[in-house]
């Protein structure tokens, strides 16, 4: 099986690639870069050196060494001479630690995509709304030799994708519809006119089941499980979507698994400890 314009090669690749669908003309292209770097890192989790990185993502090997040099100069990457390598510095870390104190810890997310991917080695996404898209801002990838590669950052339209329905669940028809006639607007000429409701009907579905299993609606060849997550008690927090991806017959042969899997992690990592305003576990706190 194979896809033009995202390198999907099924039979001789073992990874395939999907590009992140983002307007690279509506945004300055150093910070973009910069970004791209970091997500990079939170892929692979390793140190890496400058042509690696270059590789990877596609940039210039000249512009790469020059960016990596100058995040090292001001302390956002590490430089071993020895391996001639990078890796982020611990001011890395520390950038959103005040969104953890003010906000909630998001640790129960994160323990739930890291159990999600132990248990089922498929490709587990976390989603969020960004104007008329659903963004993928943190990807665990799939274990299997043979995957889908779903880089972080990854956009699909909110009224055209599982995640979509899932983030959008909780709005009513009017407001659905106005996106759809949004995004016919916004969109890049050449793609196919969204049904306002077919849309209505994917949505509907979403709330009757509890989740959505998108069979090749945007990729072909994938397919994709989304359920929303609960919101987090006395935080600002954006509603947030939880993916289970991979190739389409995989994801249906054990969908029912999947989903089980699915509620059981929500479940265990959020309905006891729901946060209170002070980002505070009830479970946990004194006289409870």
């Amino acid at each position: 099986m194979r896809r033009t314009g995202g390198s999907v090669e099924r039979r001789s690749q073992s990874v395939a690639s999907i590009e992140p669908a983002t307007d690279e003309q509506a945004v300055v292209k150093s910070a973009a870069r910069v970004l791209r770097v970091f997500e990079l890192f939170g892929d692979i989790q390793r140190a890496a050196r400058a042509g690696e990185i270059a590789e990877r993502l596609g940039f210039p090997q000249s512009s790469t060494s020059v960016l990596l040099k100058s995040l090292a100069q001001i302390g956002y990457l590490e430089f071993d001479p020895a391996g001639r390598t990078y890796l982020p510095s611990a001011r890395v870390a520390l950038l959103g630690a005040w969104l953890s104190n003010a906000e909630g810890s998001i640790a129960p997310v994160m323990e739930l995509m890291e159990e999600l991917s132990q248990e089922t080695g498929m490709t587990i996404t976390l989603s969020s709304r960004n104007g008329i898209y659903a963004q993928y801002i943190h990807v665990i990838q799939a274990t299997s030799t043979l995957r889908l590669h779903t880089p972080t950052g990854t956009n699909r339209l909110l009224v055209w994708s599982a995640a979509g329905f899932a983030l959008i669940s909780d709005m009513d028809d009017s407001w659905i519809k106005s996106m759809v006639h949004r995004t016919r607007s916004e969109v890049v000429a050449g793609r196919r006119k969204i049904n306002a409701a077919a849309v209505q009907e994917h949505v509907r579905t979403f709330r009757r089941q509890g989740y959505f299993f998108s069979r090749e609606l945007v990729t072909p060849g994938g397919g994709h499980i989304s359920m929303r997550l609960p919101d987090l008690d006395g935080t600002r927090m954006r509603p947030l979507a939880i993916g289970i991806s991979g190739w389409v017959e995989d994801v249906q042969r054990d969908e029912s698994r999947f989903v089980r899997a699915m509620r059981r992690a929500i479940d265990v990592h959020f309905r006891p400890r729901r946060l209170t305003a002070k980002g505070r576990s009830k479970r946990n706190a004194p006289g409870v």
